[in-house]
Parts: structure tokens; C-alpha cells; sequence
């Protein structure tokens, strides 16, 4: 992957991330608001972090799955490990990452995992 399409992609899994945590915090926002709730001060005062992790405390499982996907990208980025197939090493198809851009395997082995938990869900065929 060429370093402006790893800059692109850095900033579209930036960018879902955000959208999923401004999603919550807003849901959260109007829940209080409903139960007509005062937010506490040092919630407020506390820090992006605290904030953070409170925000994805109030996520639904499949959100925090998709923060914690998105969150693994950008480490791989970092490391250098970005579009890698973690099963058979060879480079994703960046087409695949513009798409799918928390991918952790290249088409043939998501395909290949799929049809394997398809076989184990049905168990053997007579």
C-alpha cells in the first residue's frame, strides 16, 4: 500500500471511528436529556480519555467490536503491518482495504474462513 493511499485510509478509519463514538455520545446525550438527568461536573472536566472510555462503555456490542477493529488498523499502520493478510502474509487488495479498510485477511483466506464456518455450522453432509 503507497503512503498516500495508507494516509487515506489512516483517515477513513479516523473518521468511522469518530462517527461511531459521536453516534453513541449523542444517543447517550438524548437518553439523559430524556430522563431528564444532570450530567456530573467532573465528567465534564475530565479528560478525552476518560471521556472516551465511558463513551465506548455505551456502545452496543457490534459498535465496540468495530472501535476495537478500527483501533487494531491504526496500530498495524504504526507498526508497518497495514494490508497484510494475517494468514498467508501476502498484500490485501487495496481495493479490499478502500472497502473494507479494518480487513485482516486478503479475499482467498476471508473466503476460505467463511466456507469453513459454513462446513462446521452444518456439520457433515451424507
Amino acid at each position: 500500500v503507497r503512503a498516500k493511499e495508507l494516509d487515506n485510509l489512516r483517515n477513513e478509519l479516523l473518521r468511522r471511528r469518530r462517527t461511531i463514538l459521536e453516534t453513541a455520545d449523542r444517543a447517550q446525550l438524548e437518553l439523559d436529556a430524556l430522563r431528564g438527568a444532570e450530567r456530573d461536573p467532573e465528567f465534564e472536566e475530565g479528560a478525552q480519555n476518560e471521556h472516551e472510555q465511558y463513551t465506548l462503555a455505551l456502545l452496543g456490542e457490534a459498535q465496540r467490536k468495530q472501535v476495537a477493529m478500527i483501533d487494531a488498523a491504526l496500530a498495524r499502520i504504526e507498526q508497518g503491518e497495514y494490508g497484510i493478510c494475517v494468514d498467508c502474509g501476502t498484500e490485501i487488495d487495496p481495493k479490499r482495504l478502500q472497502a473494507l479498510p479494518f480487513a485482516l485477511l486478503c479475499t482467498d483466506c476471508a473466503t476460505r474462513r467463511e466456507r469453513g464456518t459454513v462446513a462446521e455450522l452444518q456439520g457433515p453432509t451424507i
